[in-house]
């Protein structure tokens, strides 16, 4: 168990996406009732997710927002206090939330929890300014910066057919796409591959984490340029 990474979501009931399609407790407890607080929701979902995981531990949960719709911060903050005592307990050992770009939201969360944030999730694209002016506080709190929709969002669209980014990637035997995830690593990021396939995800693991690329400043600036030249600067 200790070889595996096992994250995975709270989804508040009023959450675009929330289903209890994976709700197989078999005692009673699924489908839940219409009225559950914040916090029962908090207790039905965690111990489904140990139950389906097959884990007595669990190594991150993140509170979901969908998109950029962020759920109401009264409903976070209970959210968020009910998975602290989890941590206390050991059943959780990283608490973080997806889709905030939101400073201010940010910022009261990281200062109004006891257990902070350690995670941040968020899309990389144009639409989000890609964090550029959050990534430093991203850094300054301490959270890791996951990053979903790389290659699907419109950094993918802009590195996927062009020259100059072919050129760097020839240069260092890798296809565009796990350069592009490489660049967004150098920003201090962490990318979420979403691929199936066996030999895809073994050549992203050897390029990114076995034998990681080595970049020199001017592929940096040009990848920059070509995506958001304030990326690097």
């Amino acid at each position: 168990r200790n070889e595996l990474y096992l994250q995975t979501l709270f989804l508040a009931k009023t959450v675009n996406g929330y289903g209890t399609q994976n709700c197989n407790l078999g005692d009673g407890s699924c489908p839940p009732s219409n009225d559950l607080s914040i916090e029962d929701q908090v207790h039905l979902s965690i111990k489904s997710s140990l139950h389906n995981l097959q884990t007595e531990y669990i190594d991150a949960v993140l509170i979901h927002n969908f998109r950029a719709t962020l759920q109401p911060y009264d409903e976070t903050i209970l959210a968020w206090k009910a998975l602290e005592d989890y941590v206390n307990r050991g059943v959780i050992r990283h608490l973080g939330i997806v889709s905030v770009h939101d400073k201010e939201y940010l910022t009261k969360l990281h200062d109004d929890a006891k257990i902070k944030p350690t995670i941040i999730q968020n899309r990389f694209h144009a639409n989000r300014g890609y964090d550029i002016s959050l990534r430093p506080m991203f850094k300054e709190m301490g959270m890791a910066n996951q990053l979903f929709w790389i290659l699907t969002g419109s950094a993918g669209g802009r590195v996927r057919k062009n020259d100059d980014v072919k050129a760097i990637a020839d240069s260092k035997g890798v296809t565009p796409q796990i350069l592009l995830y490489s660049f967004t690593m150098e920003l201090g990021g962490t990318p979420l591959i979403g691929s199936k396939n066996i030999n895809h995800m073994k050549e992203d693991v050897d390029a990114l984490v076995t034998h990681r690329l080595k970049w020199e400043k001017k592929d940096l600036v040009t990848m920059a340029n070509i995506i958001n030249k304030k990326l690097i600067e």
